[in-house]
């Protein structure tokens, strides 16, 4: 199977960034295409109709395997994509504790965990631009009790544990970024740069961050995607 080859269904300003750089740290050939959100109407800064042709969901990202499969989630893309051309073994874990156990335990800690919180913050941040201007001002006094007693605490509480979880080692699954690191990217990029959390009180965090951003494959994932922009739009 690692002959395939993949297509790959990258949406701009989405989490299929993540699964992009993923491919370009396998350095496998595939095929790229693009997709634009909607500009205007009623679907505004949603994924276009054409990705309904793909699959029935109409979301990105999506993985045509080459064998007749399409693929969603995040999860199990990346899951396929390096179980499939990871033949080395450099994104599966450089042994002992990084073995696949903790790879799924760091996975649904980023999709399961810190994703809701993100988005619940994401979702407050829209409603705080599109309500009428004298509602706002109460609003964001329940958004501010709200981040206070429970979003923002529980935001603390998880990237601590994942700074702990790091360590000194330079990604989570040991010397060479795995699957949980790539999962990662999404709701830490969004927490970091929404300002729902502050990276720097989180060292071994703020390192992970910055050696992700400095990785090759990280700088060719955004030259081959079409914009990866986390301003809130509507």
């Amino acid at each position: 199977m690692a002959d395939l080859k993949p297509t790959f269904h990258h949406l701009n300003n989405s989490q299929s960034q993540r699964l992009l750089w993923l491919l370009e740290e396998l350095e496998i050939p595939y095929t790229l295409k693009l997709h634009e959100r909607e500009p205007s109407g009623p679907n505004k800064q949603r994924a276009p109709a054409e990705l309904k042709q793909v699959h029935v969901l109409g979301k990105a990202p999506v993985l045509e395997t080459g064998d007749g499969r399409v693929i969603i989630e995040s999860l199990a893309i990346a899951r396929y994509l390096i179980d499939t051309y990871d033949t080395a073994g450099k994104f599966k874990g450089d042994g002992q504790s990084n073995d696949w156990l903790r790879d799924e335990e760091l996975c649904n800690v980023a999709a399961a965990s810190l994703g809701p919180l993100m988005n619940i913050e994401l979702i407050f941040g829209v409603l705080l631009t599109v309500l009428p201007f004298f509602i706002k001002p109460l609003f964001n006094v329940a958004y501010k009790q709200l981040h206070k007693g429970y979003t923002g605490a529980e935001l603390k509480l998880y990237f601590q544990y994942l700074n702990d979880q790091l360590g000194e080692q330079d990604y989570f699954m040991g010397t060479s970024p795995g699957r949980a690191d790539f999962i990662m990217k999404w709701p830490v990029d969004n927490c970091v740069k929404h300002g729902f959390v502050n990276i720097k009180d989180y060292p071994a965090m703020e390192k992970w961050y910055a050696r992700v951003e400095q990785r090759p494959g990280w700088k060719k994932s955004l030259e081959r995607g079409n914009g990866y922009s986390l301003e809130i739009k509507i």
